[in-house]
Order: C-alpha cells, then sequence, then structure tokens
C-alpha cells in the first residue's frame, strides 16, 4: 500500500522516539558519603529538586540510568549545595533549611537552559535566595551641603553676581553621584532695570572622579545635565525721534525687552574636597553653566509692533565654597 511506512523508517522513528522519552525521564539521589543533612531532610530536598524539574517540563521518576545527585554541606547556617548530572554540575548557596527551595529553583534552570549560576539569568523575583538578598555592599559616604560664591554671566558684557546653592552628595572612594538644587546666580539692576542679569540651575544632576581615592583630601572633576534659566534686562538704549513739547530728551520710538531663556544645560565641573575621613566635608568648587538654548530678546514699536528679534547664547561661571555634613554616620 501507498500509505504504509518503510520498516526501516519506521523503526528509525521508534528508536528515536524512546531515545527522546529516556532523556526526558529525571531522577534524583543523596550523595549520601559527603551530604551532612538529617534523613528528615535529605527526603525532603529530593521531592522539592524533583518538583523544580517538573515545574521546568522534566519527567522525573523514582529511578533512571543517570540520575541527579545532591550534595549539601552545612557549616552553621550556610549550607553548601553541589548538584551534579548529565547537563553539568550547579554549586550554590544558601543560609539555612528555607533558603533552599529557591537556590534549588536556580541550579535546575541553570541546568537546564545552560545559562550560569552568576548574573541574572536564571533569577527571577520568585527565586531571590537569602545569601544573594543579604550579600554585602560597598559602603559609600553620603552627606548633605550648601555653596556660597560669586559668578560672571556673559551675555553683551560680563555680569558679576552673587551665588549659592544646596544639593545631597554620595561618595565612593573614587566615584560620586551630586544632586544639587536651587543653585541661584542672583543678578540686579539698576533702578530703571535697565542692565543686570540672573541665571539659575533649579535641578542639577552630576557624575563625579576623586582623583585620590583613599585620601582625606582630593581634587576632583566631572560633568552633569540640569534644567534652568537665565535673564538678561535691557542695556541698551532706546530708539528715539527728535524732541518735542514735553519730551526734551526725544520721544521714544521703540523699545528692546530684556531676553530671557530656560531649558536644558551642561554642567563641567572640577573641585578640591577637604575632610574625607570626616563627618565634615569642606569644598571648593568652579562650575561652567553651558546652556543648549539661547537668551531671546525683542525690540518693538510704540505701537507693539515686533521689528526685531535678537537670540543671544548666554554661558555662565560660578565659583563657591561648599560646607558639608553627615549625619548618624556608622
Amino acid at each position: 500500500m501507498r500509505g504504509m511506512i518503510p520498516g526501516p523508517v519506521l523503526a528509525i522513528f521508534l528508536v528515536a522516539a524512546a531515545t527522546g522519552t529516556a532523556h526526558a525521564q529525571v531522577c534524583i539521589e543523596i550523595d549520601a558519603p559527603r551530604d551532612t543533612l538529617a534523613p528528615e531532610d535529605r527526603a525532603a530536598s529530593v521531592l522539592l529538586l524533583g518538583r523544580q524539574f517538573a515545574l521546568a517540563g522534566e519527567e522525573v521518576v523514582n529511578s533512571c540510568p543517570t540520575p541527579y545527585v545532591v550534595a549539601h554541606i552545612k557549616l552553621g547556617n550556610t549550607i553548601t549545595v553541589t548538584l551534579s548530572g548529565p547537563k553539568g554540575t550547579r554549586e550554590g548557596t544558601a543560609l539555612g533549611l528555607d533558603d533552599l527551595p529557591a537556590l534549588y529553583s536556580q541550579m535546575v534552570r541553570s541546568l537546564l537552559t545552560g545559562r550560569p549560576m552568576t548574573g541574572l539569568g536564571v533569577v527571577d523575583r520568585t527565586n531571590v535566595t537569602a545569601a544573594q538578598a543579604s550579600a554585602q555592599r560597598v559602603h559609600s559616604d553620603a552627606f548633605t551641603y550648601a555653596r556660597l560664591g560669586y559668578s560672571g554671566i556673559f551675555a553683551d558684557h560680563t555680569y558679576g553676581t552673587p551665588a549659592f546653592g544646596f544639593g545631597y552628595r554620595a561618595e565612593l572612594d573614587s566615584m560620586a553621584i551630586d544632586v544639587s538644587f536651587i543653585n541661584m546666580q542672583v543678578g540686579s539692576s539698576d533702578y530703571y532695570g535697565s542692565s543686570g542679569a540672573r541665571a539659575a540651575s533649579l535641578l542639577k544632576l552630576s557624575g563625579l572622579y576623586m582623583l585620590n581615592r583613599e585620601a582625606n583630601a582630593t581634587p576632583y572633576f566631572g560633568g552633569g545635565l540640569s534644567w534652568g534659566n537665565t535673564s538678561v534686562s535691557a542695556s541698551r538704549p532706546v530708539t528715539v525721534v527728535s524732541p518735542a513739547p514735553g519730551f526734551p530728551n526725544g520721544i521714544p520710538a521703540s523699545y528692546t525687552t530684556g531676553g530671557h531663556g530656560s531649558g536644558l544645560q551642561g554642567e563641567l565641573t572640577a573641585g578640591y574636597e577637604f575632610g574625607r575621613a570626616t563627618t565634615i566635608r569642606l569644598f571648593v568648587q568652579a562650575d561652567a553653566i553651558l546652556p543648549f538654548y539661547s537668551v531671546t530678546s525683542e525690540t518693538f514699536t510704540t505701537r507693539g509692533a515686533i521689528t526685531s528679534t535678537e537670540r543671544r547664547y548666554v554661558p555662565s561661571l560660578v565659583m563657591s565654597v561648599g560646607l558639608g555634613w553627615q549625619r548618624n554616620r556608622k
């Protein structure tokens, strides 16, 4: 019959199916000479490991030609687990018996997928072990600070203004993250508001690199981004026409508004920090503020018609002294 499968092909198919079924079967044994758990805990570990293989889609049986062998070495509250079998060997650490199910989950996933135990390849929110959750972190210092100094705003000419700011800095030995806010360059104009400038970095995030990582005092440099604004008052006289009765100095024909701009800014920082081994920090710092926007001013007539628009790039430079303090340092 045309629909019949040739004998050799059928035999190959049956052998392949039987081989696939054999590979899918999993059994677990305890390495009795090396295992230090109590007998009842050994039995529980076999059941828990079998459950993890079953959840992964494997067929768990009581015996098989190539079993997975597990050994637990307990010292105090720490249990080192070794699981070996057809797909390799994995080792991990649990903190107490309650931590074993999560570790078994990671080990089985690692064996069946080929992913390493390190990293996040076999970890999710359901199987993080207590040993991983309580891992020692690198200690960092953190302090709050206030700065006071002087700045130059570079518009049509340089405007000198007082400057101040506040922030929070978290430091490792060689790196630091600095978050500062209300960094103001507070300018002042004359009585008529004809000239003056001011700028602000309302929120700034920077990364810093410490050159002498373990020293009590070190130079540092870095950079970051901020959100801020810049304002420059009108500094050139209005256009006038010839004198008229009641207007001995002439009648204004046009006016120029003060310039204003706001947006994202790049900031470069360099400084020197003292007292890194104490709870009080002192630092001297220079910040170059480079806006990604322009300051825009307009000229318009007495009837409100705009005659021209001027855009000017206005960077600034701040020199300041900062004082930082730590609380509840251990």
